[in-house]
C-alpha cells in the first residue's frame, strides 16, 4: 500500500511539473495552509473553544498581553509592557501599553482588558483556563494599569494571564450571549484585522488600518485556501501556489527542496514533547490502566516511526518528555514500568490477566462476551497521523484488540475531542516553558468535563487527586529545587497511571516557499517558530515577512 501511494504522489508531482503554472496567483497576499479543511465557516471568536474559530484569530486579529517566545523561551511584552508581582505573589500588576487602537479606531485600554477577564467570570463556559479557579479580581485602575488580586498564590497564573487574547468591551458589551457569538466581522488590535472576501472554499484577511506597530506587516493580506490533505498541500507548494505551511510532506528533501532549493525550505523543529493517542478514560474498558499499558506495550514504535513519520523524529519517552523537555527526566526514571517498550507478550500477559480471552485467533472478547474494538480517530488528510493510526491498528490485532482508523476534517475532529466523542484519537497535550502544562492537562481533575461538554484541556478525561495536590504546590513555589522535585513526582504519576499513551517526539512541521516571499524563520534565523500551528506565537513571522 505504502509503494502505491508513493508511486501516486509521484506521478502527481511529475505531472505538475510537466505543466506550466497558469494560475496568474495574487503575488501581494501571502498564501497559507494551517489546517485540513473541505470549507471554511466564518467564525472568529477567540473566547469560545465551541467556536472553532478560524486560524489566525487568536494572534493575528487579536492579541495578548505577552507574547511566549519557545524558541527564545521567554516572554515579550505585547499589549502590556511591565508587570510586578506584589503581596507576596498574591497580587500582580499590569502596565498596559497606551497609543494602541482597535481596528475600527477606538482607543484600546486597560478596561478592555478588565472587561475580557470578568466576561469569563459571568459566563463560566468562556472560562476554559479556570482563571476564576485561583482569581479574586481583576480590575483597570486606571486607563494604563491592570490589578489583578488572587486567591491563592498561583505563580503560573502569570502565563495564563499573559496569554489571554484580549477582546473590545465597546463590541462585546452590547452582544446579549458571547456563548453564540460568532463574530463575522471581528474588531482586533492585530496586525490583521479585514475580513476582504469570505466563502467556503478561500478567504483573504488584510491589514488593520490602526496596527500599534508602525511600519508594520509588510505584506499587505493573508490569503486561506482549502486543502483537504497532506498531498494538495505539497503541489500547492512546489507550483508557487503556497508560501507557508504546517504540513507533513514524505521524503521532504527529495520531494520538496531538491525541486528548488534556492526557495523551497523547511524545519521541523523538536517541541520537546510527545504526540499522543489518547484513550477516552471514561470508557469502560479504558479506564482500566492495565488496558492502556497492554495498548502501549502493543505498539511497535520503531515501526510507526518508519511506517508513518518517515523516521523524522524518533519513539516517545515514557514520561513524553522529549528533545530540550529531556533534561526534567527524574534520576529513577528507569526503575519504573517501561510501557513504551514494545513487548507483544507483556500486552498479551495484561490482556488475559484482565479477562479479555481469545474468541478465535484474531480476536478477544470481553468478560461479558462483547468484542474488545475501538475506533481510533484523526484528522483526515494529514497523512502521517493516518499511516501512524494504520499500523497501530495492525499492532493491536496481533494481540487480538481490532481497531478501526475513522478520519474527520479539522473542525469534526477537534469538536469530537473537545467533547470527549472518543474512544481512542492521535492527538497532542497541553505545553509550556517547563513540563507543568503538559502533565496538568494530562492529569489535572479540575479540567475534567462530562462527555458531551467542551473541554479545551484534559480531552481522556483522566483526573488524579495525588497529582491535583502536587500541582498545587508548583503553582505556589518559585524554588527551582522544590519544582524539580514536584515535576519528578509528577512524571512517577504519569507511569504509574498512563493517562495517555506517548507515541513519538512531536515535531513542529513547518515549510515555506520563499519565491514570493522571504525572511522566514529558520534554524539559522530562528526569530521564532516558522510553524502557524503554535498559537500565537506564529505572529513573529506574520510581522517579519517581506515581500521579495
Amino acid at each position: 500500500m505504502q509503494t502505491t501511494l508513493s508511486k501516486g504522489f509521484l506521478l502527481a508531482i511529475l505531472i505538475l511539473f510537466s505543466c506550466e503554472n497558469q494560475t496568474g496567483r495574487d503575488t501581494e497576499g501571502l498564501i497559507i495552509y494551517q489546517e485540513n479543511q473541505i470549507s471554511w465557516v466564518r467564525n472568529f471568536e477567540p473566547l469560545n473553544p465551541v467556536s472553532v474559530c478560524r486560524w489566525p484569530t487568536r494572534g493575528a486579529i487579536y492579541e495578548t498581553l505577552f507574547l511566549y517566545n519557545p524558541i527564545k523561551i521567554d516572554w515579550t511584552p505585547w499589549l502590556a509592557t511591565d508587570y510586578s508581582w506584589q503581596d507576596n505573589n498574591k497580587k500582580l500588576l499590569l502596565t498596559i501599553r497606551s497609543g494602541v487602537k482597535w481596528s475600527d479606531g477606538q482607543p484600546f485600554s486597560a478596561h478592555d482588558v478588565a472587561y475580557t477577564f470578568n466576561l469569563t467570570k459571568e459566563f463560566p463556559a468562556l472560562d476554559t483556563r479556570n482563571y476564576w479557579d485561583y482569581l479574586e479580581s481583576v480590575i483597570a485602575i486606571s486607563d494604563t494599569e491592570i490589578e489583578v488580586n488572587f486567591k491563592r498564590i498561583y505563580v503560573p497564573g502569570f502565563d495564563a494571564i499573559a496569554g489571554t487574547h484580549i477582546v473590545p468591551k465597546h463590541i462585546w458589551v452590547k452582544l446579549e450571549d458571547p456563548l453564540t457569538f460568532d463574530n463575522p466581522n471581528p474588531v482586533g488590535t492585530g496586525p490583521f484585522t479585514e475580513i476582504l472576501r469570505f466563502n467556503s472554499q478561500i478567504w483573504e484577511l488584510g491589514k488593520n488600518p490602526n496596527y500599534w506597530q508602525t511600519g508594520k506587516p509588510y505584506i499587505e493580506k493573508l490569503i486561506f485556501p482549502t486543502f483537504s490533505n497532506n498531498e494538495q498541500t505539497t503541489l500547492a507548494l512546489l507550483s508557487g501556489n503556497l508560501d507557508y505551511a504546517g504540513a507533513f510532506i514524505p521524503a521532504i528533501d527529495r520531494i520538496y527542496v531538491d525541486k528548488d532549493p534556492e526557495h523551497h525550505h523547511y524545519w521541523f523543529r523538536n517541541t520537546g514533547h510527545s504526540t499522543f493517542l489518547h484513550t477516552n478514560t471514561k470508557d469502560p474498558v479504558l479506564s482500566n490502566v492495565s488496558i492502556r499499558k497492554a495498548i502501549s506495550y502493543a505498539i511497535n514504535r520503531e515501526q510507526v516511526v518508519k511506517v508513518g513519520m518517515y523516521n523524522y523524529t524518533t519513539p516517545a519517552h515514557v514520561t513524553s518528555l522529549a528533545g530540550s523537555m529531556a533534561i526534567w527526566h527524574s534520576p529513577e526514571i528507569m526503575d519504573k514500568e517501561n510501557w513504551v517498550a514494545f513487548n507483544p507478550n507483556k500486552a498479551n500477559m495484561l490482556l488475559d490477566s484482565a479477562g479479555f480471552e481469545w474468541k478465535n485467533e484474531e480476536e478477544r472478547v470481553s468478560p461479558d462476551g462483547s468484542p474488545l474494538e475501538f475506533n481510533i480517530i484523526v484528522v483526515s488528510g494529514w497523512s502521517d497521523w493516518v499511516r501512524s493510526a494504520q499500523v497501530i491498528t495492525q499492532n493491536l490485532k496481533e494481540v487480538g484488540i481490532k481497531t478501526s482508523v475513522r478520519t474527520y476534517d479539522f473542525g469534526a475532529w477537534i469538536a469530537r475531542m473537545q467533547k470527549g466523542d472518543f474512544e481512542m484519537a492521535i492527538g497532542w497535550a497541553d505545553k509550556g516553558s517547563t513540563p507543568y502544562n503538559l502533565f496538568k492537562s494530562m492529569m489535572f481533575s479540575g479540567y475534567v468535563k462530562p462527555i458531551g461538554e467542551t473541554a479545551d484541556l484534559n480531552w481522556h478525561r483522566f483526573g488524579l487527586e495525588e497529582a491535583d495536590l502536587l500541582f498545587k504546590e508548583f503553582e505556589q513555589t518559585s524554588d527551582e529545587k522544590t519544582i524539580k522535585v514536584i515535576i519528578s513526582k509528577l512524571q512517577h504519576l504519569f507511569i504509574e497511571n498512563v493517562p495517555g499513551i506517548p507515541l513519538f517526539a512531536e515535531l513542529s512541521w513547518a515549510e515555506s516557499n520563499s519565491k514570493y516571499f522571504t525572511n522566514f524563520p529558520s534554524e539559522q534565523n530562528p526569530y521564532g517558530p516558522l510553524s502557524v500551528n503554535e498559537q500565537p506565537s506564529f505572529i513573529f513571522t506574520l510581522l517579519n515577512v517581506k515581500k521579495r
